[in-house]
């Protein structure tokens, strides 16, 4: 077995410290870090995804994300973009950022099975050209950060 010097060894330990660091503070508040994602994904949106995705959100404040959503009580779902999933239950709007995009989800239809009747953090869904009868690929749910609306205030 080969020996690792050991000023290699403290130079590698120097050199992952920040990182470190900066992944305890990210994990200190995991749901800042899910909203933001969501957030800053559908600022990226491109003009057909911004559309979209005010159809959907437009009068709604984001809420503390969430890891699980009931399937059940899903009225529609789109793809704004390979990026950002919507989820319309009528009274909440969920928007998921699935952890490495959806490659092909907003052309094509969006697949999802679970036995437990609820849509969760991690689960998988596929993507498939209806059409062609051809399963193009998938994608990992990330958490659901809400949209829901401002209560009117008398």
């Amino acid at each position: 077995m080969r020996k690792i010097p050991f000023a290699l060894c403290l130079a590698a330990a120097a050199l992952a410290a920040p990182l470190l660091a900066a992944g305890s503070e990210r994990a200190a508040n995991p749901r800042d870090d899910v909203r933001a994602t969501t957030l800053a994904a559908i600022e990226g949106l491109d003009e057909r995804g911004q559309k979209i995705a005010k159809l959907y959100i437009r009068d709604r404040v984001a809420g503390e994300p969430v890891s699980c959503i009931p399937q059940t009580r899903l009225r529609r779902s789109t793809a704004a973009s390979d990026d950002v999933l919507l989820y319309d239950d009528g009274s909440t709007i969920y928007v998921n950022a699935p952890y490495l995009g959806c490659p092909g989800a907003r052309n094509n239809t969006l697949i999802s099975s679970t036995p437990a009747g609820r849509l969760c953090s991690g689960d998988i869904v596929l993507v498939q050209d209806l059409v062609a009868r051809v399963p193009l690929g998938s994608c990992a749910l990330s958490q659901f950060v809400p949209y829901r609306k401002v209560k009117a205030v008398d």
